[in-house]
């Protein structure tokens, strides 16, 4: 299912070996949801308590009562939209990542593996260090220092390595390329 995701939405070449594909940490949307079901609940519990001191026709309190579970449904869907189409893809030569920002607005942005210059990982929190999720920065390298954030992803230190593996391997290749076109024109005279 999620290599079909990745070829709808990404061009992934034929070549192009997928490393890591992540998402947020299931904690991040469980908190999300728990909050929204919670937002949801409230007003009828406090319609239960203060119900019976104001009186409110019946039609007005289904109305009322529909539009708020309406509203809390389109947030409920908005946020697990955003958890499911919001993916990491780290390849043998990119970053690729996709960010469902609204419900209608999406950017995909890669950044090539020999561009990254440094990575930190980031936790926050109590849970983040029990669960083992947080966020990476992505430093590119370029005129000026861009930060790429990947945040809420389980095991970043893990990502993290897998990362600067490749990034020390074509490096690496790419040093050695270099070194071997020097000598070419030497070795013909």
């Amino acid at each position: 299912m999620r290599h079909h995701l990745i070829n709808l939405s990404m061009h992934i070449q034929p070549e192009e070996t997928v490393l890591a594909f992540t998402r947020k940490h299931w904690f991040i949307v469980v908190s999300e949801t728990v909050g929204i079901v919670a937002a949801g609940v409230l007003p009828f519990v406090a319609a239960a308590f203060v119900g019976h001191l104001v009186p409110v026709p019946p039609a007005a309190a289904v109305f009322f009562a529909s539009a708020w579970l309406l509203g809390v449904w389109v947030v409920l869907f908005t946020v697990w939209t955003h958890y499911y189409l919001d993916v990491w893809v780290v390849t043998d030569r990119r970053i690729i990542h996709m960010d469902q920002i609204r419900l209608f607005t999406r950017t995909v942005s890669t950044l090539r593996i020999e561009r990254v210059q440094d990575i930190q990982v980031e936790r926050h929190g109590f849970f983040a260090t029990l669960l083992n999720f947080g966020d990476l920065k992505v430093q590119a390298a370029g005129p000026e220092a861009r930060y790429s954030a990947i945040k809420g992803i389980p095991n970043p230190a893990q990502v993290r390595n897998t990362i600067l593996e490749y990034v020390d391997i074509t490096t690496e290749h790419k040093n050695r390329l270099t070194f071997n076109g020097e000598q070419r024109p030497s070795e013909g005279t």
